[in-house]
């Protein structure tokens, strides 16, 4: 494993499955740029390595999986409409060949929830939370939340979790499809270890045809993606795309524009 404390992702490989940490449990495991930039990395390289069989992603500490996007960074980005749709697509969006368990320790907010919608199996500690808190902070859920929810729970349920925000327990996750098995806390990464062994020990032509056709089957929807991307781009330039994140930072209530 990864020594360095300051290390964004901690990497190690157990037997055929490597094991990918969020790495900044002082801040909930927030995903800065810096860290959403080094997941693609590791994502890209355990994908491209005949090795590694199964990825388990989960997050350090006991907490949080991931509080989603850093609000703190996001006052000061400066980043383009261009990389950060790329940064998204890479990170949240695009589909590995490799099988991909989300082991979630903690609360999985905005982009945390993301992270975990992109995977095919999700394993949750016993006291893990999801939300899609964006709408109250001022902009979209849109590396895939407000895509692969629905599927994953159903529309009118969806519906709720990105209008309100208000998080959904383990035991409701598990209920509603959104979660794959509950455990408790202390077995968390023993289990997601077992049941990625069990996918390791599978053919892995067959394994990897079945992931494919699965995702091509969940994710056949060119137009939600194509309208996704569209207003993530004019929501992303709105003026209360910087006041939710702004007054996040100043802890304050919102003032809301509609502009």
């Amino acid at each position: 494993m990864t020594e360095n404390a300051e290390d964004p992702i901690l990497v190690q490989d157990v037997g055929e499955v490597r094991v990918l940490t969020l790495n900044r449990p002082r801040v909930l495991n927030a995903i800065s740029r810096a860290l959403g930039w080094r997941l693609i990395e590791e994502f890209e390289r355990a994908d491209a390595d005949p090795r590694v069989r199964v990825i388990v992603l989960t997050g350090s500490g006991e907490r949080a999986f991931s509080a989603g996007g850093d609000l703190v960074e996001r006052v000061s980005d400066a980043e383009t409409a261009e990389s950060r749709a790329a940064f998204i697509e890479r990170l949240f969006v695009r589909r590995r060949r490799t099988p991909t368990i989300a082991a979630v320790n903690g609360l999985a907010f905005g982009g945390g929830l993301e992270l975990v919608l992109g995977c095919d199996i999700v394993v949750a500690a016993e006291h893990a939370t999801f939300a899609l808190p964006e709408a109250t902070r001022g902009f979209l859920a849109s590396a895939g939340g407000i895509v692969r929810l629905p599927q994953a729970i159903g529309r009118s349920r969806a519906m709720r979790m990105a209008l309100t925000g208000r998080p959904i327990d383990s035991t409701t996750a598990l209920q509603w499809g959104l979660v794959t098995e509950c455990v408790p806390a202390e077995r968390l990464r023993s289990h997601a270890l077992a049941l990625a062994g069990e996918i390791a020990a599978a053919a892995p032509l067959a394994a990897e045809a079945s992931l494919r056709i699965i995702n091509a089957v969940s994710d056949d929807d060119e137009a939600a993606w194509a309208l996704n991307d569209r207003m993530r781009a004019e929501v992303g330039a709105s003026e209360d795309a910087q006041e939710g994140p702004r007054a996040f930072s100043e802890k304050r209530p919102p003032v809301w524009r509609g502009a």
